[in-house]
């Protein structure tokens, strides 16, 4: 099926594996449905909304850079009949987040950003983007094929927080929660 939305979409390949294929995607799904606060949710970097359609959350809010992608994570959001999900075109680190969340999810795709941009971004969207209590959610990968290694205790070495592994992962990936006190 991701096959043929691509011929419909143009979006680019990266998007096509299922998300019956990334088990990380699958464990923070349950994970974030396992959160009793569950009001505001962000995802930077939302793709075709694998994760962002299958939370529980009052109000959802998908980001991605590609609008090809975007119209194709509308129309499945129609398909499951979850209209009610938000989609906008983002540049990272360029365009600015409006609002608090309770959560903001950054997986598998910030291996490609420099780690000292990346840090700071984090600390701008834990800063004023982030509820009191709300966590931001990050992957590293400690995997030579992946341009940046990114370690978490650097990218979160200033913020008053705590800082979890939700999970380990293929390729080295470790998903993390990083807790605003």
């Amino acid at each position: 099926m991701r096959k043929v939305l691509k011929k419909i979409f143009n979006y680019n390949n990266w998007h096509i594996s299922p998300l019956l294929s990334r088990k990380y995607a699958q464990e923070l799904i349950l994970f974030l449905n396992k959160l009793e606060n569950n009001k505001n949710y962000l995802e930077i970097g939302c793709g075709l909304g694998d994760i962002i359609r299958n939370v529980n959350f009052k109000k959802r809010l998908g980001l991605d850079y590609e609008k090809e992608v975007l119209r194709a994570a509308r129309f499945l959001s129609l398909l499951s009949f979850q209209p009610n999900i938000i989609y906008r075109n983002f540049t990272f680190p360029i365009d600015q987040i409006e609002g608090k969340f309770d959560v903001i999810v950054l997986v598998n795709w910030i291996h490609n950003i420099e780690p000292e941009i990346l840090k700071s971004k984090l600390s701008d969207y834990f800063q004023i983007n982030l509820n009191r209590n709300g966590m931001i959610i990050i992957d590293t990968i400690q995997n030579n094929e992946y341009k940046y290694n990114h370690k978490v205790n650097f990218l979160a070495e200033n913020l008053l927080c705590e800082i979890n592994r939700i999970g380990k992962y293929e390729n080295q990936r470790e998903i993390w929660e990083i807790i605003k006190k």
